[in-house]
């Protein structure tokens, strides 16, 4: 009788009061504590408590959070410079942030202005891949040729409310001509 079938004739001790017992094709874990009849768990059974454990740890680990990661302004399809812009009004402004995440995950957020005006409904996008900048966009025209908004100065805020709790805001100012 070669080892392997000697081994598979006797029990296999481990340490404390878990064993594994080795029968032909029969394997299964065995369970015995001090007071209570011996517990016999399969391989199957067993296999897939270590597998969702494993699952549940990984998933507690990787908790998906974003991060803002730049910002820009375009006035009338132009760069911004220094999100400042000079010329004819009204003039179409187009916000714009980066979002990364450091999972895939979805994002929900939200915008919020200077003037008091808000989105009325969370949008949401999906970040696909970790560490990918997402782009964000939100555009307000504003401005006429009154002295009111001959120079106006205001801020366009993203709130971005799951899977973490982050904002951004750009300040801006307007000459009108």
């Amino acid at each position: 009788m070669s080892v392997i079938e000697e081994s598979r004739q006797k029990h296999v001790r481990c340490e404390g009061v878990l064993r594994y017992i080795c029968r032909g094709r029969k394997a299964v874990w065995s369970l015995r504590s001090e007071r209570e009849k011996e517990v016999r768990i399969s391989k199957i059974a067993s296999t897939i408590g270590i597998l969702f454990c494993m699952g549940a740890i990984s998933l507690t680990a990787q908790n998906a959070s974003v991060r803002i990661g730049g910002s820009s302004l375009r006035a009338n399809g132009q760069v911004a410079q220094g999100f400042q812009y000079t010329g004819f009004c009204p003039v179409e402004l187009k916000f714009g942030w980066g979002v990364i995440a450091n999972a895939p995950t979805a994002m929900s957020y939200h915008f919020v202005r200077s003037d008091g005006g808000h989105s009325t409904n969370y949008q949401n996008v999906n970040m696909p891949a970790p560490g990918r900048s997402v782009p964000v966009y939100d555009d307000w025209r504003l401005g006429a040729n009154t002295p009111k908004f001959a120079n106006f100065s205001g801020w366009v805020q993203i709130i971005i409310d799951s899977p973490s709790p982050v904002q951004g805001k750009i300040p801006f100012t307007i000459h009108c001509r």
